[in-house]
């Protein structure tokens, strides 16, 4: 098994549940952004923040992860 599949993909704090370990976020991570999605908020596919901009919002993706995956394709 991979290593950092034993940890939080947000906040890096190790997992100990079956569930947990599946999910690859803790359970205080994934309470949160259920709790940012059940209130509207939109959430960047790439790492998981929230989105403000109309432009971020229509390409599910912030402005930094944007640019840094422009940069990666070059």
């Amino acid at each position: 098994m991979e290593a950092e599949k034993l940890f939080c993909g947000a906040c890096g704090k190790q997992l100990l549940t079956i569930n947990e370990i599946d999910l690859g976020y803790c359970n205080n991570c994934m309470t949160s952004k259920i709790e940012l999605f059940k209130k509207g908020a939109f959430l960047c596919w790439s790492c998981g923040k929230k989105i403000a901009t109309m432009n971020e919002i229509a390409q599910s993706v912030c402005q930094n992860c944007k640019a840094h995956i422009i940069r990666k394709l070059r």
